[in-house]
């Protein structure tokens, strides 16, 4: 769209070159500059033409109208002026069938109309032959032919925004040789013609004042020397008469003038005894000191040439007595064929430089620019014309550059065969491929949406068809209720970690399959990323989500089959509803969140709806996720010892170092809330790190001040064996504290021998190298095999408390507690029964020969000053 305060700009622009050009052809027109003598030069006809080409036909004919209307009114000459017009005329109606071929044009026109009507008018004005209209018409069409190329290179080369539209073509190589030629043979010779006439007419007006001066030394040589010593008389006017009627040219006008300015003698006998005073007749342009150039009244008022008629020199010489002065008339008539004879051979200079130039331009122009023409025509459509296997006519050039170009084309037409030819093979390729890059457009768009693993829709087709139903039920008004299940895998980073990615994976895609085919399916299923699963059920009543959640947990009811191995999985469900709980996506899928992390606190396998109570909940747990780090850092952490007891001696036989965590705001935080998240952040392993250094150096302190000497038990994530530096932490622990190796017994949990089974082995048999003892915790809950504790040098295992308690009233479960025992003790390894609350499961564990006993029974556990006080019983 075009800017209208651009157009408006643009528009005052013409505007203003339109007046400025119309003043500078009215200041041409009126100030015209003396040529040679009697013949002027007018620029106005460039100015005329400039505007021609500038603004078209009409205007440019409106200037030069203007322009010599007025110059007719000062200068006359109305023949002149009406060539001018006629000329930006046609050259005007001819530039409409031959644009921009100004100076050709205007050639045109002198030829055939500016020189035949100005000679045929001058000649009938002026046939009694005394003015040279031959050079006067020459120099008229000179100076014509002058304006027009120069109008031309001006229009050609100046500012395209200054031109109209249709005359932005670019110049021609062969445009620039002749304006160069053409304008450098113009120039040089106007510069030499204009030079010579001066020089000639300085030539003249000297020869004119020599012949002056010796005509009167010979008069006053003659008069002086035959009256030296005569007075005054007539017989002494009548010899100095005589002796200018003798010594006079025939030409010149010589008179002797009185003080009174009256004539004494002269060899025009007409003048004798006139008053003769010639500047009152004429105005006269002092040239030397003595010699004068006589100027017509009105100056300009008529032909120019018709000076060398009417003008003349007065030379002025006083007599040495001062009683009168020499006045002497030259006629410039007198010199007019010298000086046109060579004005003539200045023209004819001027026609032969401009063949010459003309010869050296065409000359030029078919060595050079022919070559390049040719070139241009032989690239026209290269690539059409080798793509249709057309071999181009390339031209040729003794010019090196040329010649270099040309070749340089030709280097690269071979080089866009050959990749011509590639790109049909190419094109055969591709087109093999284009079947190909469809099907790799329907895998992307399968990338896209949905999930590669599962083959279920993604989070990306999830947020884009919830937001759809979102929008449709506001732009339809249903109100339509919508329900979200968030759904999660309990357990499943454990059992990625223990059983491996490939497991994990395994487990993925069968639960995908289960959500796909559970019975009573009615909502679209997606997976998030992770164990993490979502489900959209549009319902009418709660009850339909009820019947949707329970189904959903119900599909994890059946185990796994993972490797070969069954595997029981449970499922925590979180539900959320549209418009209900949240009248945006974001905040339906957080609620839904919410609500599966309240589900997974309460138990393993069941589903909770969204309450709003719920949102502290996980705000509470992102404190704690993010208050870990500042935690170890500020020293929030502390540890307390549980005791363990000989069964058969009730004494205190070791301790187990458990982590407390003394929250600014929350207060004391159980293990249970923050251990798993930083199972789940990869941060145990600086928490453990701290436990192991800080349940060193206390148990070395206690040492140190004389207490008794126990092995202290530290708990260690299975991360370590996989991720971290356990062999390096440990030693280092122990060099920093100087706590010897046989007081430190590392509990671990049988997941560690799900991955990198040999790796784990050789790390604890170089632990046990060191004298450190290792112990199995929560035996009985994992994946653990007799054939891998067998291999291993364990020194005992303790028995998860979920097997203590309700042991003296489950026969079955005393009878599974008798057979680990007996097996345990075959295998050499002490066996520790954790969790004994009461009285009888002592004495139970004790009949059934446990080695020690951990539990509330006994302690609690303690912080160091308390326990302090056991270790000096």
């Amino acid at each position: 769209m075009t800017n209208p305060h651009l157009l408006q700009r643009s528009q005052w622009l013409i505007v203003l070159l339109f007046g400025l050009l119309t003043l500078l052809a009215v200041l041409s027109e009126s100030s015209k500059f003396q040529f040679i003598y009697g013949i002027t030069f007018s620029f106005t006809s460039l100015v005329t033409l400039l505007a021609l080409r500038l603004f078209g036909f009409w205007r440019g004919i409106l200037i030069a109208a203007v322009a010599y209307t007025i110059g007719t009114q000062l200068l006359g000459q109305p023949l002149i002026h009406l060539i001018g017009v006629l000329e930006v005329a046609i050259v005007g109606l001819m530039l409409r069938r031959y644009p921009g071929r100004v100076f050709a044009l205007d050639t045109v026109y002198w030829l055939l109309v500016g020189i035949p009507l100005t000679y045929a008018f001058y000649s009938n004005e002026y046939a009694d032959g005394l003015v040279n209209i031959r050079l006067f018409v020459c120099i008229l069409a000179i100076n014509g032919l002058f304006n027009a190329l120069f109008a031309e290179i001006i229009h050609q080369y100046s500012p395209k925004r200054l031109r109209r539209s249709g005359q932005h073509l670019p110049s021609t190589f062969s445009q620039i040789l002749v304006h160069l030629a053409l304008g450098i043979v113009m120039v040089s010779f106007m510069l030499n013609i204009l030079v010579n006439s001066m020089n000639s007419f300085k030539e003249v007006s000297l020869y004119a004042q020599e012949q002056a001066r010796q005509a009167i030394h010979a008069i006053s040589q003659e008069w002086e020397n035959s009256n030296a010593r005569t007075p005054w008389s007539a017989q002494r006017t009548e010899q100095l008469q005589a002796a200018v009627d003798r010594y006079a040219p025939a030409s010149f006008t010589i008179s002797l003038v009185g003080n009174d300015s009256r004539v004494i003698a002269s060899n025009r006998h007409s003048l004798w005894y006139m008053v003769l005073r010639p500047e009152a007749d004429h105005a006269y342009v002092q040239i030397t000191g003595n010699l004068k150039l006589s100027r017509p009244k009105e100056h300009f008022r008529n032909l120019l040439a018709t000076t060398w008629q009417n003008e003349h020199f007065l030379y002025e010489e006083r007599l040495l007595d001062g009683s009168g002065r020499f006045l002497v008339k030259v006629p410039l008539s007198n010199y007019q064929n010298y000086l046109y004879n060579k004005y003539d051979v200045h023209l004819l200079f001027l026609a032969v430089s401009s063949i010459v130039a003309a010869a050296f331009s065409l000359y030029i122009q078919r060595s050079v620019v022919r070559s390049l023409q040719r070139l241009a025509v032989s690239t026209t459509n290269l690539p059409l014309k080798l793509k249709q296997r057309n071999e181009p006519d390339w031209p040729r050039s003794s010019i090196l550059e040329i010649h270099s170009l040309i070749a340089n084309f030709k280097h690269m037409a071979s080089n866009l065969s050959h990749l011509f030819n590639e790109s049909q093979k190419s094109n055969e390729r591709l087109q093999a491929q284009a079947q190909l890059l469809q099907q790799s457009e329907e895998r992307l768009h399968q990338l896209a949406y949905y999930d590669m693993l599962t083959g279920l829709p993604n989070r990306l087709q999830f947020t884009r068809h919830f937001q759809e139903l979102i929008d449709l039920s506001a732009t339809t008004g249903s109100k339509q209720k919508i329900g979200v299940f968030f759904a999660d895998i309990n357990r499943f980073k454990q059992i990625n970690d223990s059983l491996g990615h490939s497991a994990g994976d395994e487990l993925l895609k069968q639960t995908a399959d289960r959500f796909i085919n559970y019975p009573g399916k009615k909502c679209d299923v997606f997976r998030l990323g992770g164990d993490e699963f979502v489900f959209i059920y549009a319902y009418r009543e709660e009850e339909e989500l009820v019947r949707g959640a329970k189904a959903i947990v119900g599909s994890f009811t059946e185990p796994f089959v993972i490797d070969g191995m069954p595997l029981f999985v449970t499922i925590s469900v979180g539900i959320s509803t549209y418009p209900k709980d949240g009248t945006d996506m974001d905040t339906v899928i957080r609620n839904a969140d919410i609500a599966m992390y309240n589900a997974k606190e309460e138990g393993n396998g069941c589903y909770r709806f969204f309450k709003p109570s719920l949102a502290p909940l996980i705000q509470e747990k992102m404190q704690l996720d993010n208050g870990l780090i500042k935690a170890l850092r500020e020293n929030q952490f502390s540890l307390h010892y549980q005791p363990k007891m000989s069964a058969t001696s009730g004494e205190l036989c070791g301790i187990e170092a458990l982590i407390r965590w003394t929250h600014p705001e929350l207060g004391m935080i159980p293990p249970d809330k923050f251990i798993p998240l930083a199972e789940e952040s990869g941060f145990i392993l600086e928490i453990d790190n701290w436990v192991f250094r800080e349940a060193c150096r206390q148990n070395k302190a206690w040492q140190d001040a004389g207490l008794k000497k126990i092995a202290v038990s530290v708990n260690i994530s299975a991360r370590h064996f996989y991720q971290g530096n356990l062999k390096e932490m440990i030693m280092r622990g122990l060099a920093d504290t100087g706590l010897e190796p046989q007081y430190v017994s590392l509990e671990i949990t049988e997941g560690v021998f799900m991955r990198n089974m040999e790796q784990v082995i050789e790390t604890i048999l170089y632990l046990r190298g060191l004298g450190i003892q290792i112990s199995i915790d929560d035996f009985g809950t994992g994946y653990s095999s007799l054939n891998q504790l067998q291999r291993l040098p364990i020194s005992d295992v303790k028995l998860d408390r979920s097997f203590i308690q309700g042991i003296t009233n489950d026969e079955k479960k005393s009878s599974i507690v008798k057979a680990i025992i007996e097996l345990v003790h075959s295998m050499n390894m002490k066996v520790v029964a954790e969790g004994v609350e009461t009285a009888d499961e002592s004495q139970f564990c004790k009949d059934l020969r446990c080695d020690e006993l951990q539990g509330y029974l006994f302690s609690r556990p303690l912080p160091p000053d308390q326990l302090e006080a056991l270790l000096r019983v």
